[in-house]
């Protein structure tokens, strides 16, 4: 029977390093390592071994900093066992402990020249004679089941043999249809397809033109809408002027000439000028018309000619009744 020991020695053992390879060729990321079902059952076991006889323990203080996950073990020193192992711990003959683990395949990404297993799920930690990281890992699948070392071994091969798509890596070639490549003024495209800096400049150069080219039309809008304006006010103000419209009809026929300046104008010349009356009479020959006498002998369109063109001849009229 192992000698049971007074007090156990607080010591940390090294869950996972992430900067650490493990004996199967890959890194796991510590911050991936779920830890829910672990927390509510941390037990310790011996060599992920899986009979009762091989829980020699638990763990406390399970703490992951710095890309590095830890935990103290607490052994069952009413355990024979688990007293033994303990015992060779504390002595220093035993220092290293090995993760079981649950992990999906596709979890595992090529990373440059690292093979990284981005999340997983702890199930137990043992104590083994060789540590893990460098070490021994005890890899289940999802089902519960270990993984053979042939499949891990495979698994990492043709994850690191894994050839990329080329669009994933860079898109250094791309395949272009040819009416695509006539829009963009590219001439010496192979099968091979297009180099991705010659594809990006010719789209800058287009973009930087049809920028220009926007700019250089708003402002010949600007300036054509300016003449339009101006062309219509001129012809619809004349038109004003000698009478053939009317004030509230100026906008009217400002919009109308903007719009089409040639009906507009067609429009208008037809329209009759609106004359005074007083261009349309001739006063009495030899005669100046200075009495009421005089006016009454005039025509209706005449007198009419006088009283609104010349008012104050009228009203000298008026006053020799």
């Amino acid at each position: 029977m192992a000698k049971k020991r007074e007090k156990e020695k607080v010591i940390r053992f090294v869950f996972n390093d992430e900067n650490v390879e493990n004996s199967h060729g890959f890194y796991i990321r510590t911050s991936g390592i779920k830890l829910d079902r672990f927390e509510d059952n941390p037990v310790m076991l011996s060599d992920h071994s899986e009979w009762l006889y091989s829980v020699i323990g638990n763990w406390v203080g399970v703490t992951a900093s710095k890309g590095v996950l830890t935990g103290t073990p607490v052994f069952d020193v009413e355990d024979d066992h688990a007293n033994h192992i303990g015992g060779k711990v504390e002595r220093g003959f035993v220092r290293g402990c090995s993760m079981g683990i649950i992990f999906d395949p596709d979890d595992l990404i090529n990373d440059g020249d690292k093979i990284i297993l981005t999340k997983c799920e702890l199930v137990e930690c043992s104590i083994v004679a060789v540590p893990s990281n460098k070490k021994s890992v005890r890899l289940y699948k999802k089902e519960g089941v270990k993984f053979e070392d042939s499949e891990i071994k495979n698994l990492c091969l043709s994850i690191k043999n894994e050839t990329p798509n080329e669009e994933q890596i860079d898109m250094k070639k791309i395949i272009l249809s040819v009416p695509t490549l006539m829009a963009l003024g590219i001439m010496n495209a192979t099968n091979e397809g297009v180099d991705q800096t010659e594809l990006e400049t010719k789209i800058l150069a287009l973009n930087t033109e049809n920028t220009s080219l926007k700019t250089a039309n708003a402002a010949m809008k600007t300036a054509l809408e300016a003449e339009q304006l101006s062309k219509a006010t001129t012809l619809v103000d004349e038109a004003l002027k000698v009478g053939k419209i009317t004030a509230d009809q100026k906008q009217t026929y400002i919009d109308l000439a903007k719009a089409n300046f040639t009906l507009a104008k067609e429009t208008i010349d037809v329209l009759p000028s609106k004359t005074s009356l007083s261009g349309t009479t001739t006063p009495p020959t030899g005669s100046e018309v200075k009495t009421m006498e005089d006016f009454q002998k005039l025509s209706v369109t005449e007198q009419l000619a006088i009283k609104n063109d010349t008012p104050e001849v009228y009203q000298q009229i008026l006053k020799t009744i």
